[in-house]
């Protein structure tokens, strides 16, 4: 199938001259000069038949070429998915195959090894039964014998302390006879009701006993109660609502010692279940402070305090622990004991 084009161009055409006129008075000539332009159209035809024709000759040629490729192509791909598959099919039967044959080899070493172990297992309790079997009838021949055995020395022992003691069991068979006529006799119902009315009489003791120990405890109780009663109503009647400073008395423990070459060291101790004190506010109270002789009643009562706190702790009667005793009651002799 042809087509038409069609171009359009604007040509520019220069002219120029010169024109005589004939004399008028001189004559002469007058020269010209301009430009024209003029728009110029082209129609150019194609033919495109023969191309056209090629070009579907080559596109039919290009269709089947495409048709034999993807044919291939098709046949290619089912081929390698046959062979992926066939190749996949053979490893995993190969290698199913090697494990049912590893468990299959397994399963029977395995086998011949439980067989082996239950005919060891068999013959075992086989002998164990035998063994059994043989210790039970030593066992009752054995013990048979011996029972002969003790049964004579019993029997031979029964006799030789009857004989040695004949007039001691005598006395005890009289005295059997004799027993056994009051126990059957009448006095027995008798004895039978009386110890009945015995024991219920003195249960009827023990659990008026025991009332009347419950009653005293619980009087106890209350009068317990009510004098703690009494005791905090009358402390706080005693005790004045008011919020003023006073002072915290807590046992402490301040040691001062002097090593060689004037070395002054300082140890501080307090209980822990008390407030803490600050050591250096408690030092500077102690160095401003003025120390006194103890009154001798005061002293002596520490003295004894400290005498039974020292054989308390120092009982044991070890040679290190009695050194350790004698020298802290040395060093408390020594020392003078002052108060602020």
């Amino acid at each position: 199938m042809g087509y038409r084009r069609s171009f359009t161009k604007r040509i520019a055409v220069h002219y120029s001259g010169s024109v005589s006129y004939p004399a008028s008075q001189n004559g002469g000539s007058v020269p010209y000069s301009g430009t024209v332009y003029e728009d110029v159209t082209v129609n150019v035809n194609v033919a495109t038949e023969p191309f056209d024709h090629s070009i579907a000759r080559c596109n039919t040629h290009v269709g089947t070429l495409t048709g034999a490729v993807v044919a291939t192509e098709a046949a290619q791909v089912a081929s390698i998915r046959e062979n992926a598959r066939k190749v996949g099919q053979t490893i995993i039967d190969g290698f199913f195959k090697t494990v049912r044959s590893e468990i299959s080899q397994q399963i029977s070493e395995l086998t011949s090894r439980i067989n082996a172990t239950l005919v060891h297992l068999h013959e075992l309790a086989r002998r164990c039964v035998d063994k059994q079997q043989q210790m039970e009838s030593d066992y009752n021949r054995i013990s048979a014998r011996y029972r002969k055995i003790f049964e004579e020395l019993n029997g031979e022992l029964k006799n030789r302390i009857y004989e040695l003691d004949r007039p001691t069991f005598n006395f005890r068979a009289e005295s059997d006879r004799n027993a056994s006529r009051f126990i059957e006799g009448r006095e027995v119902s008798s004895t039978l009701v009386a110890g009945k009315e015995e024991s219920s009489l003195q249960a009827l003791i023990a659990a008026s006993r025991s009332k009347k120990q419950a009653r005293d405890t619980i009087q106890e109780i209350d009068r317990f109660l009510t004098g703690q009663k009494r005791l905090e109503r009358l402390l706080q009647h005693c005790i004045l609502d008011e919020n003023e400073a006073s002072s915290i008395y807590v046992p402490v423990c301040w040691v001062e010692t002097t090593a060689e070459r004037g070395v002054i060291d300082r140890h501080f101790y307090q209980p822990d279940h008390v407030p803490e004190i600050p050591q250096p506010q408690f030092e500077d109270a102690l160095s401003g402070a003025k120390w006194s002789d103890m009154s001798p009643s005061s002293a002596e009562h520490i003295q004894r305090f400290f005498n039974r706190e020292v054989s308390e702790h120092y009982a044991s009667t070890d040679p290190h622990a009695s050194r350790v005793k004698e020298c802290i009651t040395r060093m408390f002799n020594i020392s003078t004991i002052k108060s602020l």
